[in-house]
């Protein structure tokens, strides 16, 4: 009998488990009451999947903590009747589930989970330099959140609704409407706010000319006359009143006065007619962050598709990282279904091939975690730097950085882990100066034993 399992709020650690099943297993668990925490410090038990490290549980048991194998939990699961409960199957994780392509054809359209793909646009060949390109996502991982936020995105475009994406710094909100738009060939015309932007810059103002002075469009009416989609980003360090002038263009017909210039109309009736592919969409941060505006609640009502995308946690920089080095891509999970991207070309392919990746991978991943969440959160004190103005935050940016400088030098290390080691100072440690900060850094390099 595993007494803990039927009691409530206990702390899990998961080991030993590929993505996708660590993500079922958590939901398993959490759908109990347990919370499943990243580090063997905040757990009170182990729970062993079939990839489980030896030598990570016998550490586990030397600290006191339970150890337990998945089949074993399994088992009491069927016992306690909770499979039952949670409309599952009793084969968690399902290794013998079909995961079907995250991208698939049929009846001549692409889907993306279960909504079709519009038909690529035909832009004039002078917005195809606004249409994405593909060498910018080289190495995306289309984990759980990022796939669920390209959903959100595709939901509002196809069906011609405002879309803000709202989530921490490094939650990939952008990143996935520039993928749909590379995806559809649809230019996009992006502009990041900011609490000096004013309304010139989104629907014009006059500036000088050979002829004296002439009215130059903002993003707005181009995008409107164009069709092309208008993405603002950082809306909400605008000012209320700037992104007030929205309010028109955000209907579910949009239409446009250029007051500001000669009055042109934008819409039925109109001078301009509205392109049919223009979209409006937006990526913020919530309003906790330092500087944001507070908006009204007329104005958060008009943005109708409003999508909270989560920021990435250990299991999905994991999978992150073995998307960059071994080209693998994530399951995710959608309505009760399993889904998987096509596995990519490797960023870092000279890592891939070290005998050790995957403890090395597991291990950076759950330093980057700590680290990240130390230098601080939205809301909460900082465990780094708390005495500076400004806080450091660590993101993908930072997983490449130290997984190039890496590769640059496993070529005459022997010692792959004393290359990560040296990567992760240059990084990581550096950016403080304060020594207290640089030893808390180091103790997270040692807990993760990459030191």
């Amino acid at each position: 009998m595993i007494s803990w399992f039927q009691k409530s709020s206990a702390a899990v650690c998961l080991r030993g488990f590929a993505d996708g099943e660590m993500q079922k297993a958590s939901r398993y668990l959490s759908a109990r009451g347990h919370r499943v925490v990243r580090s063997l410090q905040a757990a009170q038990f182990v729970v062993a999947g079939p990839d489980a490290d030896k030598s990570l549980l016998e550490n586990s048991r030397v600290q006191g903590l339970e150890v337990v194998s998945w089949s074993a939990l399994q088992e009491e699961i069927r016992d306690a009747g909770v499979l039952a409960e949670m409309n599952v199957s009793g084969d968690a994780p399902l290794m013998n589930e079909t995961v079907e392509p995250l991208f698939r054809t049929e009846g001549g359209l692409q889907f993306l989970l279960d909504l079709p793909l519009p038909l690529a646009n035909r832009c004039a060949e002078a917005d195809q330099r606004h249409v994405p390109q593909a060498a910018r996502f080289a190495g995306l991982c289309f984990d759980q959140a990022f796939v669920e936020t390209l959903h959100a995105a595709l939901t509002g475009t196809c069906h011609a609704m405002p879309v803000a994406l709202e989530g921490e710094t490094a939650a990939s909100k952008t990143t996935a409407v520039l993928y749909l738009a590379h995806l559809l060939g649809q230019p996009v015309i992006r502009l990041n706010l900011n609490g000096q932007t004013d309304a010139g810059e989104l629907v014009g103002r006059f500036i000088p000319s050979d002829q004296g002075w002439k009215f130059q469009e903002g993003s707005l009416p181009v995008a409107m006359r164009r069709g092309h989609w208008l993405l603002l980003d950082e809306m909400n360090l605008a000012e209320p009143q700037v992104l007030e002038r929205l309010n028109c263009a955000l209907e579910a017909t949009p239409t446009l006065v250029l007051s500001e210039g000669h009055g042109t109309v934008f819409g039925p009736g109109g001078d301009v007619e509205v392109a049919e592919n223009f979209r409006l969409l937006a990526t913020l941060n919530p309003a906790e962050y330092s500087g944001r505006s507070v908006m009204s609640p007329a104005f958060r009502n008009r943005w109708l598709i409003w999508h909270q995308a989560q920021a990435a946690d250990e299991s999905a920089i994991l999978a992150m990282l073995r998307t960059l080095v071994l080209g693998e891509q994530p399951v995710v999970c959608w309505k009760g279904k399993s889904y998987k991207a096509d596995p990519t070309a490797p960023l870092f392919p000279r890592l891939g091939a070290l005998t050790d990746v995957e403890s090395i991978l597991a291990r950076f991943a759950m330093f980057h975690s700590t680290v990240a969440k130390a230098a601080g959160e939205s809301g909460t004190t900082p465990g780094l730097a708390r005495h500076r103005r400004e806080r450091h935050v660590f993101t993908r940016r930072n997983l490449l950085a130290t997984l190039q400088l890496c590769q640059n030098t496993t070529s005459y290390h022997d010692d792959s882990r004393r290359a990560l080691s040296e990567a992760i100072q240059q990084i990581y440690i550096n950016r403080y100066a304060d020594a207290a900060d640089r030893k808390a850094i180091q103790a997270h390099l040692r807990a993760a034993d990459l030191c």
